[in-house]
């Protein structure tokens, strides 16, 4: 069952670089099943970033948070990784209602 997370963390690059950073990890990422449901920042600070993402299972969340080269990138690309808190959210949810909306 797939894990839905809610996160929040300081960014202090921007967005683009972030958003870069994220993008260049993609083959990482789509190998271990994670996938970025929604990522944006405060409208009125643009520091602080909001993230839901779904893992596959709680072991590649875990292994998520605990890889160091990883950690690192994430650092690299403005991450400011101490602040970061990432909260699971229960089964009960639904998505897109009452239809998407998308911006690339």
């Amino acid at each position: 069952m797939a894990i839905i997370v809610k996160s929040a963390i300081k960014i202090d690059k921007g967005f683009d670089t972030w958003a870069a950073m994220v993008k260049s990890q993609d083959e990482r990422l789509g190998s271990m099943g994670v996938k970025f449901l929604f990522a944006g920042t405060e409208k009125n600070d643009p520091t602080q970033l909001h993230a839901i993402m779904m893992f596959p299972s709680m072991e590649v969340l875990q292994a998520f948070g605990a890889d160091e080269e990883l950690t690192e990138i994430r650092r690299q690309g403005g991450a400011v990784i101490e602040t970061g808190v990432m909260t699971p959210i229960s089964e009960d949810y639904f998505t897109n209602y009452p239809d998407a909306f998308i911006k690339h």
